[in-house]
């Protein structure tokens, strides 16, 4: 019979930890100056099914405000208008771009955004994180179920 290493449990841990740490979610916070005149644009990679969250703030001189619009993935443009605050939160049907445009064309002041998003990957409907944590417990599971058959059988 084959002897597996007191080595192979924990390989078999730091693999699916590695696994688990990368590409569990996008999350950024940035601050932005839109300057006078002038439109920025935030574009975020999103796959379908991801749950993105959007959070910002403008501040600046009075009115603190600036035009803000969304462009989806599957090419929905969402209007938002001249706001001060925005919390939007949303899943996606479709791989690709989300543009974030912040327009401060028609102000003389330059406006700063505090930007926050996050995205969240899901798999088979459940959160990434979620889902490669129940795979790694069934991985253990199955590595424990054949150190116990082995070793009776050995």
């Amino acid at each position: 019979m084959m002897k597996l290493s007191k080595k192979t449990p924990h390989l078999i841990v730091a693999f699916c930890l590695i696994i688990i740490l990368t590409g569990i979610a996008h999350a950024k916070t940035e601050s932005i100056t839109v300057e006078p005149g002038k439109e920025f644009t935030r574009t975020i990679e999103l796959t379908a099914g991801d749950k993105t969250s959007i959070t910002f703030t403008v501040l600046g001189p009075s009115p603190s405000t600036i035009h803000f619009y969304m462009v989806l993935p599957n090419g929905t443009k969402s209007d938002q208008g001249e706001i001060s605050q925005c919390s939007i939160s949303f899943f996606t049907d479709a791989k690709g771009t989300c543009q974030l445009h912040f327009d401060n064309s028609n102000a003389s002041e330059a406006q700063l955004v505090t930007l926050n998003y996050d995205v969240e990957h899901y798999i088979f409907g459940l959160p990434q994180v979620l889902f490669l944590l129940l795979a790694t417990a069934v991985l253990l599971l199955f590595v424990v179920t054949g150190y116990i058959i082995m070793g009776k059988y050995g």
